[in-house]
């Protein structure tokens, strides 16, 4: 058996702040779009997701999660918490297989946001993350920003505008290698309720080689279509240094490369209830010089389908299929079938099984054994307070 081997601290902040929720939460959770608050502008409506199985779908959902409740008159409050576990077996050519599994992750986002002024907008985010074996927590998002009707900026630490990661499953997928994040300033505007383009500026931490220390300031644009009802979303967008992702292409070369890459995405979401479908892509648009020339221009994309069947509003079921060209060390496919449970407004688990196949010559272990395929099974259960 599986033994959870976390911090007492974190288990006794997991229990005080969801067990008032927990005893009180006897409700289905709603299957009907949310309504607009009084007095809150359709820019921000924009934002707000609509009900569904999974708490959240995308990074962004789940951080806007963690504020919710109206702790002061001038402050809300709240969080997410994730407990995760995994087991994966990577298969190799010969009959060679190997077995992961790694102890049971506990990852919990606190989110304070300033509710006083109308047109201010102020937030902080801290993430905590432990696994029995790791422990960190830092400031994961902050920042404070205006938001004028149609037009709004922000400065912070902030995550880009730049992909939306769309997921049904416990695995992210693997276009989240471009999600970035860093000291930087935003500013969108809102045409007919509907179209809302971005621009922003960023120190990235990756420098050019021989210019370590400069901080050459990076930029990107986005834009995003939602229909009224928010069954249609649109949107794309373009970053100067796909660099400054979550892959850190440039870790072990100082943080410094020969050349820029720049990169762009576009996803978009399909709501035909009770049938939901995503589809993301991210494109490198340049080759890495640092890296091997089948793994230099990584582009990888991800579809989605979700079935939300009527009868059951608190039940989901979601297959995937993902491609991947040159992204280092991972699958040129993945197949996926999960499902979620939704009992209370606050609590949903989810169990997927998740395939992955690699193109020949592509990826090895440290025996220099080729990897063809592996199997994971993942399970998850996630509390909003």
């Amino acid at each position: 058996m599986t033994i959870l081997r976390v911090g007492f601290l974190s288990w006794a902040l997991l229990i005080c702040l969801l067990l008032p929720n927990l005893t009180t939460a006897q409700e289905e959770p709603s299957t009907q779009e949310e309504s607009l608050p009084e007095g809150e502008s359709s820019k921000k409506k924009l934002k707000r997701p609509p009900s569904t199985v999974r708490i959240y779908r995308t990074p962004e959902e789940r951080r806007d999660a963690s504020v919710g409740t109206q702790l002061l008159p001038w402050l809300k409050f709240g969080g997410v918490v994730d407990i995760e576990k995994e087991w994966q077996t990577n298969n190799f050519k010969k009959g060679i297989k190997t077995v992961e599994n790694p102890d049971t992750e506990l990852a919990i986002e606190l989110g304070f946001e300033l509710t006083s002024i109308e047109w201010l907008e102020a937030e902080i985010l801290f993430a905590i993350e432990e696994n029995g074996s790791r422990h960190y927590q830092e400031v994961d998002e902050g920042f404070v920003g205006v938001d004028l009707d149609d037009f709004g900026a922000k400065i912070g630490k902030l995550y880009l505008p730049f992909g939306e990661f769309y997921s049904h499953f416990v695995t992210g997928p693997l276009v989240e290698f471009a999600q970035t994040r860093g000291p930087a300033l935003i500013a969108d505007y809102t045409f007919w309720d509907a179209l809302e383009i971005s621009g922003y500026i960023f120190d990235g931490k990756v420098d050019k080689k021989g210019q370590s220390g400069k901080h050459q300031i990076d930029w990107g644009l986005a834009a995003e279509f939602v229909t009224k009802n928010e069954s249609i979303r649109i949107g794309g967008g373009y970053i100067s240094d796909l660099g400054e992702g979550d892959a850190e292409f440039f870790l072990d070369f100082n943080n410094t490369y020969r050349q820029r890459v720049p990169g762009w995405t576009v996803h978009g979401l399909i709501g035909l209830p009770p049938f939901e479908f995503t589809g993301e892509i991210v494109q490198a648009t340049k080759s890495i010089k640092e890296f091997e020339g089948n793994a230099d221009k990584p582009r990888t994309y991800n579809l989605e389908f979700a079935y939300y069947p009527p009868q059951f509003p608190w039940i989901q079921f979601a297959i995937r299929y993902e491609h991947n060209t040159e992204l280092e060390g991972e699958p040129q496919e993945i197949f996926g079938i999960g499902t979620s449970l939704r009992p209370t407004n606050y609590l949903s688990l989810s169990v997927e099984y998740l395939r992955g196949e690699f193109k020949n010559n592509f990826s090895y272990d440290d025996n220099d054994n080729e990897q063809t395929s592996y199997d994971l099974i993942a399970i998850q259960a996630t509390f909003q307070f």
